[in-house]
């Protein structure tokens, strides 16, 4: 039977998201996620609001019927999922098979996922992404995380925009942002807030206590902060590994 629990639970993994991640973003707990995906309980505005937010297609969820621009293969906004995870259709035949697959996959211990943000993405104050809409998740083994020294719990994916750090990283790669090292004394590329806007900059500590800020786009300009006006400028992660164009 095709119940609002189960076209609840298709939407979840066409965005390719674990049970517990879901109902975060709803403002729910995983035990409620799975309740409302069994028909156990059924969710209040509040939740339906967030998804809504989110990307899932309300009008599947109550009507069975997909609105305009919604398919249900799709488990990523810009192909994210298709490009970055790792299971093929050639071995999993069917749309259900490939579900339960998936389903099997985000509730693994073993796989971490990892949220996707866009540097431009502007919340309030700007200083952090716990307010952003997620635009996907990567979803990484935890011993692969570890051996790339790469945090699954303090960072994210963010997707880069412009052309200051073309060489370094170009429009549209994705860097994953470590939102615990934010102490610039070692040279590195930093995520910083500086004049209201998200920036990716090479920094540099300088001689005084200032940072040097560098594109690695030799058409800008380097930007000195001095020891007074580090104040405006605030470190919100390092940036780690650049994953780049898919090709």
């Amino acid at each position: 039977m095709n119940s609002f629990g189960n076209r609840l639970k298709e939407e979840r993994v066409r965005l390719g998201m674990s049970q517990e991640a879901f109902g975060e973003a709803g403002g729910v707990k995983k035990v409620a996620q799975y309740n409302y995906e069994t028909d156990k309980r059924a969710p209040d505005a509040y939740y339906l609001q967030k998804l809504k937010e989110l990307g899932v297609d309300l009008n599947y969820l109550f009507e069975g019927i997909r609105s305009d621009g919604f398919h249900s293969n799709n488990s990523l906004s810009d192909g994210s999922y298709s490009r970055f995870n790792s299971f093929s259709n050639n071995h999993i035949s069917t749309q259900e098979q490939q579900a339960d697959y998936l389903e099997r996959q985000l509730n693994d211990p073993n796989i971490a996922s990892i949220p996707m943000y866009d540097v431009e993405c502007a919340a309030g104050s700007g200083r952090d992404f716990t307010e952003e809409k997620v635009l996907g998740y990567f979803h990484m083994d935890r011993a692969v995380l570890a051996e790339l020294k790469l945090p699954a719990e303090s960072g994210a994916w963010v997707r880069a925009r412009g052309d200051s750090m073309v060489g370094t990283i170009d429009d549209g790669d994705y860097v994953f942002v470590d939102f615990t090292q934010r102490d610039p004394s070692r040279e590195g590329v930093y995520l910083i807030l500086m004049d209201g806007e998200r920036r990716i900059k090479r920094m540099q500590r300088v001689a005084g206590g200032g940072w040097l800020l560098i594109s690695d786009n030799n058409r800008y300009d380097k930007e000195l902060i001095a020891p007074d006006k580090k104040q405006f400028v605030e470190v919100l992660g390092r940036c780690l590994v650049n994953l780049g164009q898919v090709l």
